[in-house]
């Protein structure tokens, strides 16, 4: 049971905007004060945020090196060398792999092979091991995507090895580790490219799109080698952005708007297959985030990522449907091996309840699951948290944070504990040596104590109390218009009165009240509501379709 969260109700807009954004966009009041709330309070900018446009994608070479990755790259597959990508096992690397092989291919590249670390042998990104298994390879020139940006060394032995690397990525970067050479990443420190939030497929993104206009320049594309639409590559893009979890503001959001549509309309082989296994009929950033996400990455958790890439560049729906199989026993397996690892992490973790942050390890860890393990962690005790699975002499760690604590500088505050570490405000990793493991738990502890105090105890925004005969076809109409949700544009919560007659009881541990047209939804709440019903719930509204019939529904996320 994730830890009960104080509610904070949202401040009240100022009338006179609301009026203003509520007239020139025909949005009702409720809706124009939840976009004034999240930072959308002049026309230009609600107009962007309602009616993205591709054409506000910003410029590829506002991205430092980015010319000079378009030069090699471009030389390399006019010369028809042998091109490697190295890719990431989780989903945001494995839609970028996808993608640059797909490029490749509409080039007329033959000479192009990609390759996925396996995590338990090759650790993450660009390491010495994965570097040996690129050289047995035998490329001219690896491109790495959504990662390498802390992988100096490995660079170098490839260099000294006669081969070229391209370096893609998102992620933060201590100086002293980035690569020689080119390096494409918006949060290179040197990079002054304004959107710092962009997902490593959407890097990939940008390179290929600056690519495409390079070869337009000199007449590349022809009846025969026809240049490549990068709209249909934006299903990708958008699985990417959204498994990743990075904002979904600025080019995100619009990157995820028109990757939607085009996976609803045009769905590849693999996605036909994923909706079908799922039996999902509209895909919205839910499913990528809560469906498809989680089977693309059980196999880099369990297996081998490279099933994800297969999945995404088959060409057949059968095929497809046979790798989706695969995805889906991996998944089931993650969740029996997540169920038995969670039970003795929140053993350990109720024992560590007066830390300021929990660090635990067992030898039953999974490598794979232990990020999943964290965030639950986050979730349950709302507290950074770090779990460490041990890897022959190491430990490896992931860590997820709350809201206000930068993970990825509270390891950077350990590092003299740390062999690598690395990661984003939110969520992180680092690997270190058996005999420091209390060392370094010491250290993340003092790093925890002397921030978290000033961080407020888990909340939860309620936009608006709204009496249940309120929420009407209108209003669920209008606030899908805020999709996709996502990070840093949540699903709004609203307080409703709970209704006092009785509910159903479904599968002995869900709730349903029905209400004429609605319905009231409480997952896992039987228990919870055995003995009384609580006054108020915190609800997302949304759609219920089933067997033809559509109900407006309210599921409830919290109570008091």
């Amino acid at each position: 049971m994730a830890l009960k969260k104080s509610w904070h109700f949202a401040v009240p807009s100022e009338i006179s905007l609301v009026h203003q954004l509520s007239k020139k966009f025909q949005l009702s009041s409720l809706v124009a004060s939840i976009l004034i709330r999240r930072g959308y309070s002049s026309e230009e900018s609600v107009q962007s945020f309602l009616y993205p446009q591709l054409s506000e994608l910003r410029d590829p070479y506002e991205m430092r090196n980015m010319k000079e990755g378009v030069d090699m790259l471009k030389q390399a597959i006019l010369s028809q060398n042998r091109i490697v990508i190295l890719g990431d096992y989780d989903v945001d690397g494995i839609t970028a792999t996808a993608m640059a092989m797909m490029f490749l291919k509409s080039c007329g590249s033959q000479n192009c092979d990609y390759f996925i670390p396996n995590r338990f042998e090759h650790g993450y990104g660009l390491t010495q091991a994965s570097a040996e298994v690129l050289k047995k390879m035998n490329p001219e020139l690896v491109i790495t995507v959504d990662n390498g940006i802390t992988a100096s060394e490995e660079v170098q032995y490839l260099h000294q090895n006669g081969i070229k690397t391209l370096i893609t990525d998102h992620h933060l970067a201590e100086t002293s580790l980035i690569p020689d050479g080119i390096v494409i990443n918006p949060n290179h420190p040197e990079c002054n490219y304004p959107f710092k939030g962009i997902s490593g497929c959407g890097v990939v993104l940008k390179l290929l799109m600056a690519m495409r206009k390079a070869f337009r320049e000199i007449d590349f594309w022809s009846d025969k080698r026809p240049e490549p639409n990068l709209k249909s590559y934006l299903d990708l893009t958008a699985l990417g952005t959204v498994a990743d979890v990075v904002p979904l503001i600025d080019e995100n959001r619009l990157l995820v708007h028109h990757g939607l549509k085009v996976m609803n309309s045009h769905p590849r082989f693999g996605i036909q297959a994923l909706s079908q296994l799922k039996n999902v009929s509209l895909i919205d950033s839910q499913t990528l985030g809560f469906q498809f996400g989680p089977l693309l990455n059980a196999a880099g958790r369990m297996q081998n990522a490279s099933l994800g890439v297969e999945l995404l560049l088959c060409q057949e729906l059968e095929t497809a449907k046979t790798i989706a199989g695969h995805l889906n026993q991996a998944n089931i397996e993650r969740r029996e091996t997540e169920s038995q690892m969670m039970e003795i992490a929140v053993e350990k973790a109720a024992s560590l309840q007066h830390k300021y942050g929990l660090v635990i390890q067992s030898p039953h860890f999974h490598e794979g699951i232990i990020g999943i393990i964290a965030a639950r962690l986050v979730e349950r005790f709302y507290k950074p948290a770090l779990v460490c699975a041990k890897n022959g002499n190491h430990y490896k760690c992931s860590a997820r944070s709350i809201p206000g604590f930068h993970i990825k500088e509270a390891l950077q505050k350990c590092a003299d504990s740390l062999e690598k570490y690395g990661g984003h405000a939110g969520a992180a990793g680092c690997t270190l040596e058996h005999s420091r493991f209390n060392e370094f738990v010491e250290s993340f502890e003092t790093a925890c104590r002397e921030q978290i105090p000033s961080i407020s105890q888990a909340q939860v925004t309620i936009e608006e109390t709204l009496p249940i005969e309120s929420i009407d076809w209108n209003l669920i109409e209008q606030l899908e218009q805020l999709q996709p949700f996502g990070e840093a544009n949540p699903i709004p919560l609203f307080s409703i009165p709970a209704p006092q007659q009785s509910f159903q009881i479904l599968k002995d541990k869900h709730i349903k009240w029905n209400i004429p047209g609605k319905e009231i939804i409480g997952w896992n709440l039987a228990e919870s509501f055995s003995d009384s019903i609580p006054k108020t719930l915190a609800v997302e509204l949304g759609i219920n379709e089933f067997m033809g019939q559509r109900k407006i529904q309210m599921i409830i996320q919290e109570y008091q």
